[in-house]
């Protein structure tokens, strides 16, 4: 059985360097899931999207959201939260930030470069998740130690071993 993260542990987890998976709801009443980068700050997850975008849409018409965010290697986190998404104006300087959050300070730098253009094209908005409720999961305590120095191990091996 998973333990459980307290609040100072799963809002340290999403300050790390994952991918988030958004559930949105269609019109039809079906779900849309899309992964996406994201930045925790001040108690909410921030993601950046066009305006057109068909999760914006979705967030237009019904804005409940889920977002998943897990690690996806062993032994496996997650934090899954609830909440209704609001449409923001674009924040200039959190598409640089969350470039070098998941890139590093070079080549985040490049990426915004190269992404210049195509943020040019349209319009671009920012997603804001106020956690209402949050589950988690955190399979650390079930991995013995030598199951753990194992995975350190693994993770400077070659894929094939």
């Amino acid at each position: 059985m998973p333990n459980r993260l307290s609040k100072p542990q799963w809002e340290r987890f999403l300050k790390g360097r994952h991918v988030a998976v958004l559930g949105t709801i269609r019109a039809s009443g079906e779900p849309l899931l899309t992964p996406i980068w994201y930045l925790y700050r001040d108690g909410a997850i921030l993601m950046r999207t066009a305006d057109e975008s068909e999760k914006a849409k979705n967030i237009r018409n019904d804005p409940r959201v889920t977002v998943c965010v897990q690690d996806e290697r062993p032994p496996y986190k997650s934090v899954t939260v609830y909440g209704a998404a609001t449409i923001e104006a674009v924040d200039d300087a959190l598409g640089p930030k969350m470039a070098r959050h998941y890139l590093g300070a070079i080549a985040g730098a490049a990426y915004m470069q190269v992404a210049a253009d195509e943020v040019q094209r349209g319009v671009e908005i920012t997603l804001a998740v106020k956690p209402v409720r949050v589950l988690t999961q955190d399979y650390s305590a079930e991995t013995p130690v030598y199951g753990r120095a194992w995975l350190v191990i693994k993770r400077l091996l070659p894929p094939w071993l």
